[in-house]
């Protein structure tokens, strides 16, 4: 189930809602865990064996790990953390291995294993809870309502914000819905819904376009709006379903962590990693970067460290060697900027600015694409191609999306944004004016699931 559907939207969540208020406050926490299933079964039935598989093994993992000490509590949190993330490899990567090994000339094929829904994020939550239990054991919890209500708490159960048991512990324990909840809470869902069916919906019809041309007929200029289009696409479908998540969780009187912070006002690639997708990066961060020694070892090690992130980080996006190449460019620029041109960046914001749409673009032209032998068609016509269909009639049918994606993702626009939503009446006005109009959007054309759902 979307976010975006009309289901949710005009059935789900009111009912969800609804059934909330009225239920006893010493059962919320049960009803929330029920509604998040439905939630999930409605759009993986098949999947949710898997979610309650290793939502259990987690659970009876970090027991073990409370129970005991010494050789037995590593053992425990190591073999919890094989079966939890053995259980996202085998249904993320077992057919990425088999069609390898096919290509490479073994008699093998494929198994076309369906990867359960949001698979990389909840596996990732039951992980750092484990190692968290380990480093901690107070943070166990010991009510299996309150745990999986931890696990699969449906705003955030599909594409995150990757919540550790630290972010929302006090709140599954104990909360309160406020007005100020309400208000805000509406305004970001609102505001996140149309990220997604107003802008990232409009703009993705132009990569979609030059998709079906393929890259081999499309001009150079062409191919560089695509790849625009699709830098946008992205950031509007995932920093909106951030935003909507946010907004859900407030409704139950949750906070999750900011997910989005503008990444493209930044001015080098280490600055847009601490923007972008922030809760994957600080799981990163702290669950292999900084065991492996993070920045307080030697240089080369500090370096293969990295690469180790860099690598994991591409390929938890997803199961096509694409993605490897993309974590590898970015492990490259990163190591680059912090050896050697960071600071010039950080004290020439404008050609900062430049350098990193520059390269950003050059990685979503990596990401956006998954079949290899396409990357060097891609960037041939990117550098220097000739011929093929024209830009203008694309500029001309989406330049007023293309100027508005810009404008919007900057600080600045935040900024005034935020300003705005102070004043109650323009913040009312706002939030009815973007609801009546995403409404009109969802009834009036295709239905576009979230895209980074795939990843």
């Amino acid at each position: 189930m979307s976010f975006g559907s009309l289901v949710f939207l005009l059935r789900f969540l009111p009912v969800s809602i609804l059934l909330y208020y009225i239920c006893p406050s010493k059962l919320r926490n049960a009803l929330l865990v029920l509604m998040s299933l439905v939630f999930y079964a409605w759009g993986d039935t098949a999947g949710l064996a898997v979610l309650l598989a290793v939502s259990a093994v987690g659970y009876l993992t970090a027991l073990w790990i409370r129970s005991t000490s010494g050789k037995g509590k590593k053992w425990a949190l190591t073999l919890g953390l094989i079966a939890v993330l053995g259980c996202l490899a085998f249904f993320k990567y077992t057919d990425l291995i088999l069609q390898t090994l096919a290509d490479l000339g073994a008699p093998l094929s494929p198994l076309g294993i369906a990867v359960p829904a949001g698979i990389s994020f909840f596996s990732f939550s039951v992980a750092g809870y484990l190692i968290d239990v380990y480093r901690d054991p107070s943070v166990f919890c010991s009510s299996v309502i309150d745990y999986l209500l931890f696990v699969s708490f449906f705003p955030k159960l599909l594409m995150g914000p990757i919540t550790r048991i630290s972010d929302i512990r006090d709140s599954i324990k104990s909360r309160k819905v406020t007005t100020e909840d309400l208000e805000h809470g509406t305004v970001l869902f609102v505001t996140g819904l149309a990220k997604k069916v107003i802008l990232a919906d409009s703009i993705a019809e132009l990569w979609s376009s030059v998709r079906e041309i393929g890259f081999d007929g499309s001009s150079c200029l062409l191919c560089w709006l695509a790849v625009i289009s699709f830098g946008f696409q992205l950031y509007y479908d995932f920093s909106g379903y951030s935003d909507m998540a946010s907004g859900i969780a407030r409704f139950f009187g949750f906070s999750l962590p900011d997910n989005f912070r503008t990444p493209y006002s930044s001015v080098s690639a280490t600055e847009f990693w601490r923007r972008w997708h922030i809760t994957m990066g600080g799981w990163f961060r702290e669950y292999v970067y900084f065991p492996l020694g993070g920045s307080r070892c030697g240089k080369l090690r500090n370096i293969l460290n990295l690469l180790s992130v860099w690598l994991l980080t591409g390929l938890w996006h997803g199961a096509s060697w694409n993605f490897l190449l993309w974590g590898f460019f970015y492990f490259i620029i990163l190591v680059l900027e912090k050896h050697l041109y960071l600071g010039f960046l950080e004290s020439h914001r404008f050609i900062g600015h430049l350098y990193l749409i520059f390269i950003t673009l050059i990685g979503w032209s990596l990401f956006s694409v998954t079949s290899i032998p396409e990357i060097p068609v891609l960037f041939s016509r990117l550098f220097g191609g000739s011929g093929g269909a024209s830009a203008m009639y694309f500029l001309r049918n989406h330049a007023v999306t293309l100027v508005l994606c810009a404008l919007l993702c900057t600080d600045q626009a935040v900024s005034v944004w935020n300003r705005l939503m102070k004043h109650r009446g323009l913040r009312s006005a706002a939030v009815l004016i973007l609801m009546a109009l995403c409404l009109a959007y969802i009834t009036g054309s295709t239905y576009h699931p979230f895209l980074y759902a795939q990843f």
